[in-house]
């Protein structure tokens, strides 16, 4: 069964790897161009791309590829028996999705049909979801609309943040992809409708849940914004690590660990707490800083306590040294 892999950040490229070492011939990969990344500004393959070039398999990039015919008569002649999406950027118009025998197939970091789109494990911490998954299904022209052959779902826990969930969806979707390449290459010689009968595919509608979009996560929404209640805060800090950010004085820190205070009668944070009354703090005020705990700073509701963080210029840090390194103190206010 020959294989076209589309893909391009990490997360794609460590499913590429799975499937690789499964014995799966993979025949091109289609990736984003080359960007500039870091401080260099050197022009820098993606990691799906990388992955090719290091296994040996022919890469191919485009930046649009509703408009690269010629990329799209390549692909046509390479008579491939299966494209597999994972993460790769861009729609496939109906062109492409019925080149290959046995169809186009896409792995979706999300319970379909919520969050469909380009940051569902974004949007599904963000937004405090409880839990998540991947979803394999048959690609269609509409946006992650295509019926489901396999689903596996996975609980969010208050300690995971975007690291650590893709590292763990990364995981179940590329045994999903494998299961799936196995059941679908049985179905050889069949019509679409006939191939996904067999695979037992579920429509959308039939799913729990309902229809939502993951947009495209924008450079405004990683500033936090104090006026919101402390958990919505703590899931922006965890959804978009390690990216969201603050200003003071006109320089960026970014948030890169925090928590909710303890509302336990022995923690040192909820002492605090009793002691004070935060009715006229004004959010984003530093409460407290201190070793122990870091930076407590008042939200909406509650404190929220920050851990570690990142000044522009500088390396992560815990909360003390960054408060330091800041020039931040008690009753600063955050956000300007």
């Amino acid at each position: 069964m020959k294989i076209v892999f589309f893909g391009t950040p990490q997360y794609a490229a460590d499913n590429l790897i799975e499937i690789v070492k499964s014995g799966y011939e993979v025949i091109a990969v289609v990736t984003q161009p080359d960007r500039k990344r870091n401080r260099g500004k050197k022009l820098s393959a993606t990691p799906v791309k990388q992955v090719a070039l290091d296994i040996g398999i022919p890469a191919y990039t485009t930046k649009s590829i509703s408009k690269d015919q010629n990329l799209r008569e390549l692909l046509y002649n390479l008579r491939a028996d299966i494209y597999i999406v994972v993460a790769f950027g861009q729609i496939l118009s109906k062109e492409i999705l019925t080149q290959p025998k046995l169809g186009c197939w896409n792995s979706h970091a999300s319970l379909l049909p919520a969050w469909r789109g380009a940051a569902p494990i974004q949007w599904s911490l963000t937004n405090d979801d409880a839990r998540t998954g991947i979803c394999i299904m048959a690609m269609d022209e509409g946006l992650d609309t295509g019926p489901v052959i396999e689903q596996e779902t996975t609980e969010i826990s208050d300690s995971d943040n975007l690291e650590t969930l893709t590292n763990r969806l990364c995981n179940i979707s590329s045994n999903l992809l494998i299961k799936s390449l196995k059941n679908i290459e049985t179905t050889y010689g069949l019509s679409r409708s006939e191939r996904l009968n067999k695979l037992d595919a579920i429509d959308q509608s039939k799913l729990k849940g309902h229809p939502s979009y993951a947009r495209q996560i924008g450079k405004g929404d990683f500033l936090i914004d104090w006026n919101q209640n402390a958990r919505k805060i703590l899931k922006k800090i965890k959804g978009l690590y390690p990216n969201s950010y603050t200003l003071y004085k006109g320089k960026r820190i970014k948030i890169l660990d925090a928590a909710l205070i303890a509302n336990t009668n022995d923690s040192i944070e909820y002492k605090i707490i009793k002691n004070e009354s935060f009715k006229n703090k004004t959010p984003g005020e530093i409460i407290m800083i201190n070793k122990l705990n870091g930076i407590m700073i008042m939200a909406k509701d509650i404190p929220i306590i920050i851990k570690y963080g990142k000044l522009e210029g500088k390396n992560k840090t815990d909360a003390y040294t960054l408060a330091a390194q800041s020039n931040i103190s008690i009753n600063c206010i955050l956000g300007n």
